[in-house]
């Protein structure tokens, strides 16, 4: 059974998607004349990327000295952790929509991270199904947001 701050964590995790939503409805509805200034699932899905990445900082900080984790796990941790941000930076500078799939790519790769980190690090039982909820959406709106600004 999860606690209050498990079921906030989860609901605001589904909120999440709500931009990427509303994003991929601008570029259906408006392709040519966008509501929003800016590509909103790219712009949005950068910022949510880096936050991915930033996870991974903050448990590294809050791992017990103790735990078994070996220093090279913990300094690819630390690596990793800044690594999607910087392909985020690489992906917003890119005029081409093929920094959607760039950053489908990204979601892909902090999925395969945290399948393989789960076990290393202290994440709670409810937090790697949400995450392969929420990437797959994520990535599935991400290769149609590539799709729809494809054709004319």
């Amino acid at each position: 059974m999860l606690n209050k701050s498990e079921k906030l964590f989860i609901f605001i995790g589904l909120l999440g998607l709500f931009p990427f939503s509303i994003g991929l409805l601008d570029l259906l509805i408006n392709k040519n004349n966008l509501f929003f200034v800016v590509n909103l699932p790219k712009y949005y899905g950068s910022i949510i990327l880096t936050f991915l990445g930033a996870i991974y900082w903050g448990s590294i900080l809050n791992l017990p000295r103790e735990n078994l984790v070996t220093e090279q796990i913990r300094f690819c941790i630390i690596i990793w952790s800044v690594a999607p941000s910087i392909l985020a930076i690489i992906i917003l500078t890119m005029k081409s929509n093929f920094s959607l799939l760039l950053l489908s790519i990204g979601f892909l790769l902090c999925q395969l991270v945290d399948e393989i980190c789960y076990k290393f690090l202290l994440f709670p039982s409810w937090y790697l199904p949400l995450r392969r909820t929420l990437t797959l959406f994520v990535v599935l709106i991400l290769i149609y947001s590539y799709f729809i600004m494809q054709t004319p």
